[in-house]
């Protein structure tokens, strides 16, 4: 029977069939409503039944073959293991006649392995007085621990009702563990033939039960926090057990613990909130309201396991607790499908106050108090219900003996009218949970009081799975309501409520999103794991969901084996690949497939042999992997990886990362670590930085099991390289992770002698340090890429040594040396040669050279240049394609401007910048674009918000490392602070990137940070002309000593100024003619035309020489 059903993909009903006494002889007479009655609710499960059922009366050769599962293969399993011993079992045999003892040991044997059976465990072995049983395996349930902990309970009492034949008492005691073993193993011979459990778990249930107490059960702290609050259990605290080198909590279980709800049992810490079903909360809240105003009203709930029903139901009680209402709450079990009216059984005993210590006296008058809340007469029901119940003490009132059937009938009558009873008194609220599960009586009665409800103030809420949901005969009052998985934002509330002050790093939360596809059971316990494991990205399946997991994949009879390799191949997978490796038929296979996807396990779209399928669930397809024996799992890898490289050779250069996965899986690490590296590098050239970076990572943690040789420092050197670059683009230029990837890379190339990879190393080191703000180290780095340049004859590498000594030269104030060694570097570069110089060197040289030299000869007093070498950056960017290059190029555009004090070119250009560093991830051209954005914001009167915008971009630019230009955005915000009357502020801004400078020796700014600073005094309520004077002159002799032409102009502009208010006219005019003559060009920056203005201003005589100034 068993074989059968589970052939028919059926076999959650074999325990049905069993307890009905259904074998095969009677199959054949079956009909509808006996399946109904059986407790088979799926219309599509009687009909498959009912179509079945005639195969077998075939012959042989006519009957279709069914597809079962292969003999197990051992597996990675979750298991609850129960150890049973009968306590004093030597005494007794020394005692008892071996006959006498045999048949208490039969009587103990079966009333042992009746209650495993009963509550679906596996028994593995029977050891005379010791029985080992397995929850979990060869299928499992998600209530496993449950199941395992009641079936405890229930045999010692089984157990504690036995006596030996001369009346005395006998006992069992019970141990039971959780935990990760393998299984599957078969060892022995013949009858001494077993399946093995490997692990931990099956030795800790063993010395549990060692250490039990006569009629107990103690179970592991594993067990312990699976359970929640379903029983009542005493904390035995730290127990010693032999061959254990610590002590082991271990709890002694009392009973079963009352609850009205299997979510309420589950999750007794109900503080996190429900999230993301406002909209479905508020049409049920709709509907109650409804049948308060005497529209009776049902709605039924419908979602997979974990998606949220009972959080909505719980949601609905509190909303609705300050109502005067009666709530009557009702929960269907998978352990008691076809026990006649248990949930209404278990609602009673709670509603009534049962306690384990009350006898029947009692029970009868908590029974009668209980009904005398619908009904003053209480004559007829009473008897019926204490019946029901399984009072046995005698009736107060009149009984009637009663067949069994009117019996049934008015014991459903006295139930609905006492509901009717409460009614009337006030609204009621029915909830009846996991109706998946509902016994057939219960059904029916609930079907008749749905029939009475339409005018009555009764709202009915029911909640099931899709699988087997009650067919509620199209009621017009019935509302059905299917729960859809949450999205992104709700997840993100879900992880921020529960990791409270702690905050998940950006990736981690995107994995936990991507992993738990919006399921609110799945989201809370990888978060919660998460959080254990110290926040690090989630790893294994959460213990708490494991077997719930795998249970889905047990229920389907003959898809395990497929589905691990599916698993395998990952969350989506191809017919034609899985068909490549899987090791059973392709009839088999497709068969396989089929159910998978009738179970919606996984999803299909196209037709064989083009047809893809996905994993519904990514957890349910880490649980099939984790499954499988290592061993078995490395071989399926590299089968799959060689299937790729042999029959899908386009995925070698589209997904490299999908074979390095493969292979890293397979334990193959060279093959592993090439593809990692090619999977970096096409992420690199394609600007996916984040990709870049997760892959190359990845290569680094594989190589660390290749053996130590210059084999493995060559892959290294590759990958390092690769990641220094990525870290350049993703992360910055000075962030730590570029350091440490160039510092190891150099290591590197000192170890394996001249390699060509040290050039680009050589570069990755000087900017690291440059972006840093240490210009010494960076300046001797560059110096020695140069040198070694020269000496190799290396063009590419010369000139980019050129362009890095002209950045220090630069930020040193050295600008005539800066400009010559960037002029030389653009000498050098080759269109044909260089044109993927950005990849290797983060940017092209020539648009890095021509951004620099327009700088430059602005500030040593050249626009037109200036102008002219700014305005050919565009073009060079088109024809590359190179995001990074073109994030630089609007980057420098933007300071460019700025430093032509044209507000609304630089926000132009600043928004640019911005926009792509945000969609190609570049946090240093975002910060910097930000810092410009906010001075344009500033310069035409929108102060505050450029503040504010100033503020945070340099706040961004200092968290990706950099330090170097941090002086210069200080300038830039301590000078627009004046429009905000807030000079005070200013010059501590100043003051700070003086002191910065002084640290760095970045000296290329400084001129113009004195001229802020005595423009900030000049500002302040009582303005200090005399220091401000002071700045001014120390400002002229820097920029005079740079040759900093722009720099000396607006530093004499801002003196001329003070001396003009001073009544020193002519000596204004004299200080800032002879500057301004050295400009043979350049109109178009306000400098000059300010300059202009101002000499008109100061010199009304005439002026040899001034005709320049006309524009």
């Amino acid at each position: 029977m068993k074989a059968w059903l589970q052939g028919l993909g059926l076999g959650q009903y074999e325990q049905a069939f069993r307890d009905n006494d259904i074998d095969a002889s009677l199959l054949p007479t079956l009909t509808d409503g006996d399946l109904r009655e059986l407790g088979i609710l799926s219309l599509g499960h009687r009909k498959r039944l009912l179509a079945a059922i005639p195969e077998l009366t075939k012959p042989d050769e006519e009957k279709p073959k069914v597809v079962l599962d292969r003999t197990p293969q051992a597996e990675r399993r979750q298991l609850t293991v129960m150890f049973v011993d009968l306590v004093g079992s030597t005494a007794l045999s020394s005692r008892l006649d071996p006959e006498d003892m045999r048949k208490v040991l039969h009587a103990y044997q079966n009333a042992v392995t009746g209650e495993i059976a009963r509550l679906g465990g596996n028994l593995a072995k029977l050891m005379g007085d010791g029985v080992l049983a397995y929850f979990g395996w060869p299928s499992a349930d998600e209530d496993d621990p449950e199941r395992a902990v009641q079936a405890g309970l229930t045999i010692v009492q089984a157990v504690g009702r036995l006596s030996t034949p001369f009346g005395e008492p006998i006992a069992a005691r019970v141990g039971i563990a959780t935990g990760l073993v393998i299984v599957g193993d078969l060892i022995g011979e013949g009858a001494a033939r077993e399946e093995a459990v490997v692990g931990e778990t099956p030795n800790l249930a063993a010395r549990l039960q060692e250490a039990a107490p006569a009629g107990a059960v103690v179970i592991a702290a594993g067990t312990r926090r699976l359970l929640g609050d379903t029983f009542d259990l005493r904390d035995l605290g730290p127990v010693y057990l032999k061959g254990f080198d610590r002590p082991v909590n271990s709890f002694e279980v009392l009973r079963p613990r009352l609850a009205e709800s299997r979510f309420e049992a589950r999750h007794p810490d109900r503080s996190l909130p429900m999230f993301g079903r406002d909209q479905e909360l508020a049409l049920v809240l709709e509907r109650w309201r409804q049948s308060v105003a005497g529209e009776g009203q049902a709605v039924l709930v419908v979602g997979e396991a974990g998606i949220g029903k009972s959080r909505l139901v719980q949601a609905l009680l509190d909303e609705t607790a300050e109502d005067p209402h009666i709530v009557l709450r009702y929960q269907c079990s998978p352990q008691y499908t076809g026990t006649p009216l248990w949930p209404v059984v278990q609602q009673l005993g709670f509603a009534a106050g049962f306690v384990p210590e009350d006898g029947d006296e009692q029970k009868w008058q908590k029974t009668e108090a209980l009904l005398r809340r619908g009904t003053d007469d209480v004559s007829e029901a009473a008897p019926l219900i204490a019946s029901l119940l399984g009072i046995e003490a005698e009736s107060p009132y009149p009984f009637q003996e009663l067949s069994s059937q009117q019996r049934r009938a008015r014991t459903q009558a006295a139930l609905i009218q006492q509901l009717l009873g409460l009614e009337r008194r006030h609204p009621v609220l029915i909830v009846i949970e996991d109706v998946h599960w509902i016994d057939p009586t219960t059904l029916e009665l609930f079907s008749q009081v749905l029939d009475r409800i339409a005018n009555a103030r009764v709202l009915m809420v029911l909640t099931s799975r899709p699988d087997n949901q009650p067919n509620l005969g199209g009621h017009p009052h019935v509302t059905r309501l299917t729960l859809n998985r949450l999205g992104r934002g709700s997840t993100e509330a879900i992880v921020s409520r529960l990791s409270g002050s702690q905050s998940l790093p950006p990736a981690v939360l995107r994995e936990i999103a991507a992993r738990t596809d919006g399921v609110p059971l799945f989201i809370e316990e990888l978060t919660k794991a998460v959080l254990e494991a110290g926040m690090t990205a989630p790893g294994a399946v959460p213990v708490s969901l494991y077997a719930s997991l795998l249970a889905r994949l047990d229920r389907v009879t003959g898809v395990r084996e497929v589905a691990q390799v599916a698993a395998c191949v990952g969350r989506e997978f191809s017919y034609s690949l899985v068909a490549a490796v899987s090791p059973v038929s392709e009839a088999d296979l497709q068969s396989a497939l089929d159910r998978l996807t009738a179970a919606e396990l996984i999803f299909r779209r196209g037709t064989p042999p083009e047809t893809h399928y996905a994993f519904k669930h990514a957890l349910v397809r880490d649980a099939a992997h984790e499954s499988l024996l290592k061993d078995r799992r490395q071989q399926l890898h590299a089968s799959i990886a060689q299937a790729l490289e042999e029959h899908f050779p386009e995925s070698w250069d589209m997904e490299p990362e999908l074979l390095a996965r493969h292979y890293t899986e397979a334990g193959l690490t060279e093959q592993a670590v090439e593809y990692w590296r090619r999977a970096g590098e096409q992420a690199l050239a394609r600007s996916a930085m984040a990709e870049a970076v997760t892959h190359l990572t990845e290569g680094l943690a594989v190589l660390r099991s290749l053996a130590l040789g210059q084999e493995r420092q060559q892959h290294e050197l590759r990958l390092q390289l690769a990641l220094g670059q990525a870290s350049i683009a993703g992360k910055g230029f000075a962030a730590p992770e570029t350091g440490r990837a160039y510092a190891r890379a150099r290591e590197l190339c000192l170890e394996l002698g001249d390699v060509p990879q040290l050039f680009p190393v050589l570069y990755g080191q000087s900017v690291f340090y440059f972006q840093r703000g240490e210009l010494r180290e960076a300046h001797e780095i560059a110096c020695e890429l140069l040198r070694l340049g020269r000496e190799r004859l290396n063009a590419a590498a010369q000139m980019i040594g050129h362009r890095m000594v002209g950045s220090t030269l630069c930020q040193c104030g050295r600008f005539a040396e800066s400009r010559d060694a960037f002029e030389a570097a653009l000498a050098l570069y080759d269109p044909v040669r260089d044109r993927g110089s950005g990849l290797v060197y983060a940017i092209d040289t020539r648009v890095m050279c021509l951004s620099w030299l327009s700088h430059l000869y602005l500030i040593l007093g050249d626009p037109d240049q200036a102008l002219a070498l700014s305005r050919r950056v565009p073009a060079h960017v088109g024809e590359l394609e190179h995001p990074g290059t073109a994030a630089v190029a609007l980057a420098w555009g933007c300071i460019f401007d700025q430093l032509l004090r044209d507000p609304h070119n630089a926000e132009t250009q600043a928004q640019a910048a911005i926009a792509l560093g945000t969609e190609q991830g570049f946090p240093l051209y975002r910060a910097a674009g930000s810092v410009v954005h906010g001075w344009a914001q500033a310069e035409v009167g929108r102060v505050a918000d450029g503040l504010a915008e100033m503020r945070q971009g340099l706040a961004d630019y200092r968290a990706t490392g950099a330090e170097m230009w941090s002086p210069y955005f200080l300038g830039l915000l301590a000078d627009a602070s004046r429009r905000e009357d807030s000079a005070q502020e200013g010059l501590g801004l100043v003051e700070a990137a003086l002191t910065q400078i002084r640290h760095t020796g970045g000296q290329w700014i400084e001129a113009e940070l004195h001229r802020v600073r005595g423009e900030l005094l000049l500002a302040r309520s009582e303005p200090d002309q005399q220091e401000a004077e002071l700045c001014f002159h120390r400002a002229l002799a820097l920029a005079r000593g740079q040759n900093a032409r722009l720099w000396e102009l607006q530093v004499a502009m801002s003196l001329a100024r003070l001396w003009s208010n001073q009544h020193r006219t002519q000596a204004a005019h004299d200080l800032l003619a002879p500057i301004c003559s050295l400009f043979k060009d350049g109109f178009e920056i306000s400098a000059l035309r300010d300059a202009e203005i101002l000499l008109d201003r100061l010199a009304p005589i005439p002026r040899d020489g001034a005709d320049h100034l006309n524009p």
